[in-house]
C-alpha cells in the first residue's frame, strides 16, 4: 500500500497531464449528451469532481491551488484597467467579423433576453469548470508538484506549467474559428501568468467571463 502510494506522489506530473487529457477527450466527444437544457452537468463532473478526486489522491494542497481571493495590490488595479480596455477592442474585432459571427449565428441567433439567459447559463457550466481544470488543477498543479516535490525554481516551473496549460487551450480551441484559436495563443499565456502573480484563479476567471460575455453582446 505504501509503495502504491508513493509511486503514485513521484509520478504527479504524469498523473496531473495525463487526468487533463482525459478530461477533455471524454468531453469533447461526449459532455453533449449530458445536459440539463443549456447546462452542461458533464463539463462540472469532468472538470470539476474529477481533478478533485486526483488532488486528494496526491495530497496537493487546495491552500496552493488559486482557490483563494487574489490580493488587492497595484497589479490587480493595472490589470483590471487593461482587461476593460481589451474587452472592448475584442468587441469591435468581434463585431466587424461576419464571417466569424455567422459561425455561431445558427445556435444563438439575434440577442433577446431568453437567448442571453441561456448563454449565460451554458458559458457558467462550462467556463467554470474550464478555469478550474486549467488555472487551478493543471496549472497551479504542476507548478506545486515542480516547485515544491521536485525542488525546481520558480522561474522554470512557471515556465512548464504555463507552456503545458498553453498547448491544452490552445489545441483544444482548433475545433473553433482561426479567431479563437489565435487568440488563445496570446490569452492562455497571459491567463497562466496572471493566475501565478495572483497567486488566485480569480482574475482569470472574471477575465475570461468578460469575453464570453463580449461575445454574446456582439450579435
Amino acid at each position: 500500500m505504501k509503495r502504491a502510494k508513493s509511486l503514485l506522489l513521484s509520478n504527479a506530473l504524469l498523473i496531473i497531464t495525463a487526468t487533463a487529457v482525459f478530461v477533455q477527450f471524454i468531453g469533447r466527444y461526449h459532455a453533449h449528451h449530458y445536459t440539463v437544457g443549456h447546462f452542461y452537468y458533464s463539463w462540472i463532473l469532468l472538470r470539476i469532481i474529477v481533478p478533485l478526486v486526483v488532488i486528494t489522491i496526491l495530497q496537493l494542497p487546495f491552500s496552493r491551488l488559486g482557490l483563494n481571493l487574489p490580493k488587492l495590490d497595484r497589479f490587480l488595479m493595472y490589470l483590471c484597467l487593461v482587461s476593460l480596455a481589451a474587452l472592448f477592442a475584442i468587441y469591435l474585432v468581434i463585431h466587424a467579423s461576419p464571417r466569424y459571427l455567422g459561425y455561431y449565428a445558427g445556435g444563438w441567433g439575434a440577442l433577446d433576453s431568453r437567448r442571453l439567459a441561456n448563454f449565460m447559463i451554458f458559458t457558467l457550466s462550462t467556463l467554470t469548470g474550464w478555469e478550474f481544470l486549467h488555472r487551478s488543477f493543471l496549472l497551479l498543479g504542476i507548478f506545486y508538484v515542480l516547485r515544491k516535490r521536485n525542488g525546481l525554481d520558480a522561474s522554470l516551473s512557471g515556465q512548464i506549467a504555463i507552456g503545458t496549460v498553453w498547448v491544452f487551450e490552445v489545441l483544444f480551441h482548433f475545433i473553433k474559428p482561426q479567431m479563437e484559436a489565435a487568440g488563445m495563443l496570446l490569452g492562455s499565456p497571459l491567463l497562466s501568468a496572471v493566475t501565478l502573480r495572483t497567486g488566485s484563479i480569480w482574475p482569470a476567471f472574471f477575465i475570461h467571463l468578460g469575453v464570453e460575455i463580449v461575445f454574446i453582446l456582439s450579435f
